[in-house]
């Protein structure tokens, strides 16, 4: 099977480098011309967060070398809690047996410490990947997984927070262990050192710590607003009590995490961000800060850092912008970006600890500023920046563990990698640099960096070891990817079915979500208005004496509508006589100098019968269709109707699903090039089948 998979490979490779050669006005990239998968990429990159999940319930998750570990954190002595203010005792230990139950969570990276910091800015930055790359999770086949890893982040980060009986945050466990943890080098299944736990409380708090929190728990109420909305009212809760402690009570706080994640003093940041999650909760008014100057909110200057633990502005400005459309944001978007030499075409830009969750943070930017544009400079660079993660580099290295061919095996995580730490009571050592016990699918490594060091070795960490950031950065950038350029979903189904270390029978999310992966992995592309006719039929006609509304017959998921506006407010849009109603009254904020009179096209995705999203608005240049000179005589897959299927019709599909609007064709070739019989137009699968057709791996179309 694997040697039948790689001459097929081969073939359409060599099919689709005749069809670039046979064409001038060539289509953006996507999965069918050659690139990496990424929607497997994203889909296998959740895995790691099972890997490092801590707790009674880790024998129920996904991988099989994974159990339950750290239980005695179930009964946490508090004799053993640093900086506890007793006077919260009845809240925390309400049986007064002097225990309380602190497990769950994730580990933060090749260690077994849990972090607070790190747990809120994972949940918050996954939920961030999700709404800037909607659908992206849904076309990757992996929604409910990704639910899931929200739900138990936000379960912990919820649990070990305890509340006055107004609802008010009375104190918080922020940290279980600390560095003394990275003196052990044992599988956590097998240890039995003794854990600390660190406090926080109105007098020694924590605010960058409370916003990463609150950011966590309002981004996972927006993600499962509408899948389980009492669980998301509960986070929302929380995440309020949160935001209001950190605010009311600014601190920095950072006994049994300073050696390892030192925050500072500016917490603003953090509190922003998740302010602008409130708001698309609906709750509250747009966020009040804004870009000022260049590395400056509401006149107070920053060090320009990029998207990291504890620096979060250029996440910030990346989802104000999606939000408002403001080019204040896009402006400082773009300075943050070339500060630190941005995302070139042509070679890697990454550096510090962990080079690789810098530059998928760097990729995020990018991908804000594409805007949805797959042959622009930023999506190009972007692409090839993860490009290089996923295996384009000088060793043919993945940098995402179990990714490709080739990839690190001598890393340092504990847990995929014991070496000489497996046997209880032994403790390890990383010089030991033993190759990896288990592959550790989906694990994000630190990876080279832009002078092409990289030591394949345990005890070289800055270039072998995973954290919580590292995989949330890479659902940032990954996701965007997976939207512009597409990728397989299925492909990893292979992977997981050969895998002793994934159950490939297990249910994420208890299959609650009811939301299955779309059939196609193309690329979310704007359709010509051909397709728009058909698409918009099911729409109500706007009645002429009373109010339009816009009913469920439109279908949920993503809608093509074109033609002209006659109206336009903060909750509606009426193009062509049918009013559209958004779900949320910032939408219309994406229409940007668009108004009454103009013609338009229109993506959008829709739910419960309203607007959720707008994917992209533009100008419609050609209003007019060309009509086939004679109808009804194509034959499936002679979209040129020259009475034969050959490359010149693969060139055509391609060009129209990465531009229609430069590259109209009519309604008939449409319907040719559909071969599929999906009925949604044409997409990446259609092409893919036409190239098995020609390569002889199928007989009929």
């Amino acid at each position: 099977m694997k040697k039948m998979k790689k001459a097929l490979s081969a073939v359409l490779s060599s099919l689709m480098l005749s069809a670039s050669v046979c064409s001038t006005t060539v289509a953006p990239a996507s999965y069918a011309t050659g690139d990496e998968n990424y929607a497997e990429a994203l889909a296998m990159s959740l895995y790691f967060f099972d890997s490092n999940e801590c707790g009674t319930e880790v024998d129920d998750n996904p991988l099989t070398w994974r159990g339950n570990c750290h239980t005695y954190d179930a009964k946490a002595s508090l004799s053993n809690a640093v900086n506890f203010n007793s006077a919260y005792t009845s809240i925390v230990d309400p049986d007064g047996d002097g225990y309380v139950d602190i497990s769950g969570g994730y580990h933060d990276a090749g260690d077994h410490v849990k972090f607070h910091l790190t747990n809120g800015f994972a949940g918050s930055s996954l939920a961030m990947s999700y709404y800037l790359n909607e659908g992206a999770y849904e076309k990757a086949g992996c929604e409910d997984h990704l639910f899931e890893i929200l739900k138990k982040i936000s379960n912990y980060l919820m649990k070990t927070t305890f509340l006055n009986d107004d609802g008010t945050v009375a104190t918080i466990c922020y940290n279980v262990s600390d560095d003394s943890d990275h003196s052990y080098w044992q599988s956590p299944e097998i240890q039995t050192y003794d854990r600390k736990t660190y406090w926080m409380s109105s007098s020694n708090n924590n605010s960058v710590v409370c916003g990463e929190m609150a950011s966590a728990l309002a981004g996972t109420a927006y993600v499962l607003k509408d899948s389980d909305p009492d669980y998301s009212a509960q986070c929302l809760k929380y995440a309020k009590a949160i935001y209001d402690f950190g605010n009311k009570y600014t601190g920095n706080e950072t006994a049994g995490m300073g050696s390892m994640y030192g925050t500072d003093t500016m917490y603003q940041d953090e509190m922003a961000l998740a302010q602008a999650w409130f708001y698309l909760n609906g709750e509250g008014s747009l966020p009040s800060y804004k870009p000022t100057k260049d590395g400056c909110y509401n006149d107070q200057y920053y060090d320009y850092h990029l998207y990291s633990w504890d620096k979060v502005w250029a996440g910030y400005a990346t989802m104000m912008y999606k939000i408002t459309g403001d080019s204040s944001f896009s402006k400082e978007m773009q300075f943050e970006l070339n500060n630190k030499g941005g995302c070139p075409t042509s070679s890697y830009n990454a550096a510090g600890w962990g080079a690789s969750r810098y530059n998928c943070a760097l990729q995020m930017v990018a991908l804000g500023l594409a805007n949805g544009d797959a042959s622009s400079t930023y999506a190009q660079g972007a692409k090839y920046q993860m490009d290089h993660i996923l295996g384009n580099n000088s060793r043919g290295y993945s940098f995402l563990i179990g990714y490709g061919d080739k990839w690190p095996t001598h890393i340092h995580h504990r847990a995929a990698n014991p070496g000489n730490g497996d046997t209880p009571g032994q403790n390890g050592d990383a010089n030991a640099d033993t190759a990896a016990k288990y592959t550790n699918y989906g694990m994000l490594v630190g990876g080279d960096d832009s002078s092409g060091n990289y030591l394949d070795t345990t005890k070289e960490y800055q270039f072998t070891e995973p954290a919580l950031d590292y995989n949330s950065c890479f659902a940032l950038a990954c996701a965007g990817l997976v939207n512009l350029y597409g990728g397989d979903a299925s492909a990893l189904d292979d992977v997981i079915a050969n895998a002793s270390e994934i159950d490939e029978n297990y249910v994420f999310n208890g299959g609650s979500s009811n939301i299955k992966p779309t059939e196609t992995t193309a690329p979310v592309t704007t359709t010509s208005e051909t397709t728009t006719t058909t698409t918009i039929a099911t729409a109500t006609a706007k009645p002429t004496e009373t109010s339009p509304q816009i009913t469920t017959s439109v279908p949920d998921g993503q809608i093509v509508i074109s033609g002209v506006i006659d109206s336009i407010d903060e909750k509606s849009i009426v193009i062509d006589g049918t009013e559209y109603t958004f779900e949320h009254d910032w939408l219309h904020y994406s229409f940007g100098s668009f108004s009454a009179g103009d013609n338009i096209i229109l993506t959008v995705k829709t739910q419960n019968g309203n607007i959720s999203e707008v994917v992209s608005v533009e100008e419609n240049s050609n209003p007019t269709t060309t009509e086939p000179s004679s109808p009804n005589q194509y034959k499936k897959g002679d979209v040129n109707n020259n009475d034969a299927v050959e490359i010149a019709d693969v060139v055509a599909i391609s060009a129209y699903v990465g531009d229609s609007k430069n590259n109209p064709l009519s309604s008939e070739a449409i319907i040719a090039g559909d071969v599929q019989n999906t009925g949604d137009g044409l997409t990446a699968g259609d092409i893919l089948m036409i190239q098995q057709y020609l390569a002889n791996i199928i007989t009929e179309l």
